[in-house]
């Protein structure tokens, strides 16, 4: 075996080029993310209703092709809007409750977070608001389930600040339905480019669902 044959068996492998399948998850998230970014806008200036696939696929310079390559049509493209924010919302529970903090802080963060998340996907939260009857039958179900499963999660969260003295309410459940309520008036407070700022309404319907528990 000559020394070039025995350097080229010992070298190590070089890395392989990323192939079209590993990058595509990320591409479809992408393209996904940007189809119900207009469709939001659209759905909220036109109605759902009145919207079309075509006014979409203008919007987006693309076809309608291109649409159903992502989702199985306009009913689903509304599912998609509804529930991203209540899943969004369940990820930032997720990502608070790994961090160690005190109950009380756990509470506060997470209707922190949340309330950001409501100002950030506006569009997304109007247009669940109003064309919520639109929804296929099993689509409404399924968003109701999640919104069920954070009133479960922000009553876990009471609970244990009672448990721990933080607090005094004789029921969580209860509270925690009431704060879901005030947390989606948000998008009545606030509106992008409008005079109150994103931050203000953050601090103030934080503060407002404290008080519900008595949290100074």
């Amino acid at each position: 075996m000559t020394k070039s044959s025995a350097a080229t068996k010992t070298a190590p492998a070089a890395a392989a080029a990323p192939t079209g399948r590993e990058i595509k998850p990320g591409v479809v998230a992408f393209k996904r993310a940007r189809i119900l970014e207009e469709a939001s806008a659209l759905f909220c200036e036109r109605g759902y209703e009145a919207a079309t696939l075509e006014m979409l696929a203008d919007r987006l310079s693309a076809t309608k092709p291109f649409l159903y390559t992502y989702f199985k049509g306009k009913s689903a493209i509304l599912s998609a809007i509804c529930e991203l924010g209540v899943k969004e919302s369940l990820a930032a529970l997720d990502r608070i409750e790994e961090t160690e903090r005190t109950s009380i802080d756990l509470l506060k963060a997470s209707l922190r977070e949340v309330a950001e998340i409501i100002v950030a996907r506006h569009e997304y939260l109007v247009v669940y608001q109003r064309e919520m009857m639109n929804l296929d039958r099993n689509d409404a179900q399924r968003i109701l389930r999640l919104r069920h499963e954070f009133d479960l999660r922000i009553g876990k969260l009471i609970d244990d600040c009672v448990r721990d003295g933080f607090i005094t309410v004789p029921d969580a459940a209860s509270m925690s339905i009431w704060i879901g309520g005030l947390l989606s008036w948000i998008t009545y407070c606030y509106r992008p480019g409008s005079k109150r700022s994103a931050e203000a309404v953050v601090d103030q319907a934080v503060e407002a669902c404290l008080r519900l528990v008595a949290v100074n």
